[in-house]
């Protein structure tokens, strides 16, 4: 039974498909940063994300995604803060080459629901505003490369622009690294 399941995934791995109109792809990625700078100050920022997509043309996707992102700032006998960002969102895709293409650059837009949750203390006992709950336009590129049919790896820049705003792309910006499978 074993060897028969086994057998199974190394057919669905690398049996070709034949077009990706109407393909599913599930994905997921995972980044993580740390600095130290400044006489003990760190911050650190760890995000990971997960999709569901479906091709309705060869170039064009609808994805389904979720993000979550936390943040932690420490400055020593200055603050502790921790915000903790989750964004749920529907995205448009569109790849700019084709679908026999190894590699498949790619555009990304959408909208979606950002909650974002604060913790710590500030110098003299302040905290950060507690919760913060809207409406987010999303934003990124990215990149596929095919390891197999049903199989790719994947970079992608992201970020969710705070009141729809172009130019706060770089409050919220995040680059993660994962996979995608195809069926």
């Amino acid at each position: 039974m074993r060897k028969s399941r086994f057998w199974l995934g190394v057919f669905i791995w690398i049996y070709p498909m034949t077009g990706e109109c109407g393909v599913f792809e599930v994905g997921s990625g995972f980044s993580y940063s740390r600095s130290a700078y400044n006489a003990g100050s760190i911050s650190s920022t760890r995000s990971w994300n997960a999709s569901f997509g479906y091709y309705f043309t060869q170039d064009s996707q609808v994805m389904f995604s979720y993000q979550d992102t936390t943040t932690h700032d420490i400055v020593p006998n200055v603050q502790d803060i921790q915000y903790r960002d989750r964004v749920y969102s529907v995205n448009l895709v569109y790849h700019l080459l084709g679908e026999g293409s190894l590699v498949r650059p790619y555009v990304r837009g959408g909208v979606g629901q950002l909650n974002r949750d604060a913790t710590g203390t500030y110098q003299g006992g302040f905290s950060p505003p507690g919760r913060l709950d809207q409406v987010t336009v999303i934003g990124g590129l990215g990149l596929r490369v095919r390891v197999t049919q049903r199989v790719a790896l994947k970079a992608e820049a992201t970020s969710y622009l705070t009141g729809g705003s172009v130019s706060t792309w770089q409050d919220n910006f995040v680059v993660n690294v994962g996979g995608s499978f195809y069926f």
